[in-house]
């Protein structure tokens, strides 16, 4: 009886920690399903059942992918091969959800996503909360949960599960958990190839603790890091016993979707926007490429001026500059919004301008829900842009 009493306050201060962001997150999913479902009713093909329809737009695009590799598994006779450009971890998630619960492989998808996502605002809210306080913790929520294409969150998608893995490898270390947080690491490797930006990340965490001196100490923490290479090589020679070759997801990205290497465009994140502004009165039918340069213009600088005035700890802004640069360095700013609403990091040094400036946050609070509706009748609705 002691026992419990001695609990109930730090119960209940946990529940008061876990309401806001999951009221946050219950009500923009609720609002996602409403805005996409009524988008795929309008489009509803004769025969498809409501809740299939509802569903449809939410397997759109990368999400196709992810179900075929769920169903086919790497198979190089699908697709010309190109299924290799995606990473394991979801698809079999996908694969094994939809086979416990007897659902289709769109359904399991959207399941997991929303799930990921709500746990993953918990453990952010709780992240930010404990370093930067109430409001910016509260305002990074509703940013990330309201963000224009944030209905991705529950798309068959992996960017709830990679938003969940990142976030808690940095809890698990700030509890001083090294090996739980290289796990989850070598998890969020197989989840996106982004998750090897952990490593470094993680190291500076570990050198800071340890005094920033080297000693076999440090090299006996750091030791656990190793995993998240190790499953970056495993799913590397996986491929090279499927396709013969090990670097085949940088190959199929290259040959399927004409990625490769641009330093300029890193070199050029500061005034983004004008290559977006230069490319779209040019081109027409890409004036919406706009969106993409100015969302790389907008992290760009936010993580300078939160390197400028130190913000963040150095692991923090470390991963947080490596994860904008690294798609950027495959050559396009294309899909940076949605890159960008998963990488917290970004959502947190934005959360520190909002929280400050109560009208700018009223703002937003009306205008994000408003641009989310408009870009999913762009890209779900007219397909006039792919997030």
């Amino acid at each position: 009886m002691a026992a419990a009493a001695v609990d109930a306050p730090r119960v209940k201060a946990r529940l008061d920690g876990w309401r806001y962001p999951l009221a946050i997150g219950v009500l923009s999913r609720v609002f996602s399903f409403v805005v996409v479902g009524a988008i795929g009713l309008a489009r509803r093909e004769d025969g498809a059942s409501v809740l299939d329809a509802m569903l449809d737009p939410f397997g759109k695009w990368d999400g196709i992918w992810y179900q075929r590799i769920a169903d086919y598994g790497y198979d190089p006779t699908v697709a010309h091969g190109n299924g290799v450009a995606f990473s394991p971890l979801y698809p079999l998630m996908v694969r094994e959800v939809a086979s416990a619960l007897s659902i289709t492989y769109l359904a399991a998808g959207v399941l997991i996503s929303t799930v990921c996502f709500l746990v993953a605002l918990v453990l952010l809210h709780g992240l930010i909360a404990r370093r930067s306080g109430e409001r910016v913790a509260r305002t990074a929520v509703w940013l990330t949960a309201f963000f224009p294409v944030a209905y991705l969150f529950s798309s068959v998608y992996t960017e709830s599960l990679y938003l969940l893995l990142t976030v808690l490898a940095f809890v698990l270390i700030e509890r001083g958990w090294v090996l739980g947080s290289s796990v989850v690491g070598a998890l969020t490797v197989l989840a996106r190839p982004q998750g090897i930006l952990l490593t470094p990340a993680l190291a500076v965490r570990i050198w800071k603790d340890e005094g920033r001196r080297p000693s076999w100490g440090m090299a006996l923490r750091m030791l656990p890091l190793l995993l998240m290479p190790l499953a970056y090589v495993a799913f590397g020679a996986y491929l090279y016993y499927r396709t013969g070759d090990p670097f085949a997801t940088q190959t199929a990205q290259a040959t399927g979707w004409g990625r490769g290497i641009n330093v300029l465009l890193v070199l050029g994140l500061p005034i983004a926007i004008l290559h977006g502004l230069y490319v779209g009165t040019h081109d027409i039918s890409r004036f919406l490429y706009i969106v993409d340069t100015a969302f790389a213009m907008t992290w760009g600088l936010l993580l300078l001026e939160g390197l400028i005035r130190k913000r963040l700890p150095a692991e923090y802004l470390l991963y947080g500059w490596l994860a904008v640069l690294l798609p950027v360095l495959a050559g396009t700013y294309l899909a940076l919004p949605r890159y960008g609403m998963g990488i917290f990091v970004v959502m947190w040094l934005a959360a520190f301008h909002v929280a400050g400036r109560p009208r700018l946050g009223l703002g937003l609070k009306i205008a994000m829900p408003l641009a989310l509706i408009a870009t999913a009748i762009i890209s779900l609705g007219f397909e006039l842009y792919t997030p």
